[in-house]
């Protein structure tokens, strides 16, 4: 199933330019009841799922989907993910079965969401990640938490920006 979901996600958007984007976005997109939902830590970058980057290498291995390896600057790498032609006859074979329907009709909800994210300022949606994750009733508290984490002003403005993204995905507790 989640298989099928992730490749579906990255399916709607046509690529998605980083790992670290896909990992913030479905972590953000979980927040908000996607059946898309993995394990994270609080890894450097923000929230870190290990099971949603195997999921990512199980694909790629697989030929569904494709990381394209974009050199930034010596030693430093980001991998551009985008489902194959064979991945998307394969997305589209099984969408024509009863099961296909259904895992369809679980994630058609959260695709406009993804494709919001997948045009959000990279910084802004680690940080918004990070404050979700730091969230437990007080976003306030979240803030400073993260502002301390990521060792910026917790008046920064793209915090701020932030901040309102990640309300938008959790939900108060």
């Amino acid at each position: 199933m989640k298989d099928y979901w992730l490749a579906k996600l990255v399916s709607s958007v046509g690529e998605v330019d980083s790992r670290k984007r896909l990992q913030k976005a479905i972590y953000l997109l979980q927040l908000h009841g996607s059946p898309l939902a993995c394990d994270y830590i609080l890894h450097y970058y923000g929230p870190y799922s290990f099971e949603l980057a195997s999921l990512i290498d199980q694909l790629n291995s697989a030929g569904i989907i494709e990381e394209t390896p974009e050199p930034l600057a010596p030693g430093v790498v980001r991998y551009r993910s985008a489902v194959t032609e064979p991945g998307k006859k394969a997305l589209n074979k099984f969408e024509q079965s009863d099961r296909g329907r259904q895992l369809h009709a679980d994630i058609v909800p959260f695709i406009t969401q993804f494709k919001d994210l997948n045009g959000k300022d990279p910084w802004v949606l680690e940080l918004a990640a990070t404050v979700a994750f730091y969230h437990r009733g007080d976003w306030d508290e979240a803030q400073r938490q993260t502002a301390s984490f990521k060792k910026i002003r917790v008046n920064d403005a793209k915090l701020k920006e932030a901040v309102k993204l990640a309300r938008r995905f959790k939900p108060s507790v």
